[in-house]
């Protein structure tokens, strides 16, 4: 059954498609967080394989973080991550339009696509550090007003710059309601965090009572942040990707009205 909506919510309503959305995703998006857990991990294999987990020296850790080889795997992770929430995007939208998408099936989707999304990113960054140098407030206007570019970039197949300008369009006119409805994804995302944060700093004191050595700490210590990154993974990505494609639903609804079944529905048929 599609979950994507045939006319303009409130708020509240962007909000309960979204968790619809969320709660038909998660599970099913279980393999995929996995492996965007996975992508992202180079950089910390590297770390570990050079002895970052062995070592409390910060200059020690600076020195490994500022290497070739952290900066290769840093980007190897950045774009393989990158490569995973495409896919994300493709196969929850998927799902949102009343079908779904296998793995591989969005991986497959997603890959054609990562140059245009990597270029896209660069000058997203780009217009928020003008933004910033000018002053915060038009960073973060520009932030919101961009914050669609994936979904247009994925769903309608533009480019980058046209995806960016889509994006801009598609939220001028509803800014602020938009602004709302990420804030309040976004205090929910951060609650999540915090949780999960609370649980490292009451467990890890336990360790050092109970009589564990340095060493037992700091390892007790990265299997834990892995596992926490592990279920953000699972709870977090398949959440602010069902936000990000609810609110554009709703925006093209506003703004394009009837042609939004079609433009998205692309999805499914490529």
């Amino acid at each position: 059954m599609s979950i994507q909506p045939t006319q303009p919510q409130s708020i509240g309503g962007v909000l309960d498609t979204t968790f619809q959305l969320y709660k038909a995703s998660v599970v099913k998006m279980i393999p995929l967080s996995l492996l965007t857990v996975i992508a992202g991990s180079p950089q910390s294999i590297y770390m570990f394989t050079q002895g970052g987990a062995a070592t409390t020296d910060p200059f020690a850790m600076l020195n490994m973080m500022s290497s070739g080889g952290y900066i290769v795997a840093s980007l190897v992770g950045a774009i393989a991550s990158m490569w995973m929430v495409c896919a994300a995007y493709f196969k929850i939208g998927a799902i949102g339009n009343g079908s779904d998408l296998g793995v591989g099936s969005a991986l497959q989707q997603a890959l054609p696509r990562l140059p245009f999304v990597l270029i896209m990113m660069i000058l997203f960054i780009i217009a928020l550090a003008l933004g910033f140098i000018l002053l915060i407030i038009p960073c973060f206007i520009l932030m919101v007003s961009l914050a669609l570019c994936f979904n247009v970039l994925l769903f309608e197949g533009k480019g980058p710059v046209d995806a960016l300008t889509e994006s801009h369009r598609l939220v001028w006119g509803n800014w602020w309601r938009t602004a709302a409805t990420l804030t309040v994804g976004f205090i929910i995302i951060f609650v999540i965090y915090l949780i999960a944060g609370l649980i490292i700093g009451v467990i890890t004191p336990l360790l050092l009572i109970g009589g564990g050595g340095s060493d037992d700490v700091l390892l007790f210590s990265l299997i834990s942040g892995l596992l926490v990154g592990v279920l953000m993974s699972l709870l977090v990505t398949p959440f602010y990707i069902s936000l990000a494609i609810t609110i554009y639903w709703d925006l093209k609804l506003r703004k394009d009205g009837g042609d939004l079944a079609a433009r998205v529905g692309a999805l499914n048929a490529a």
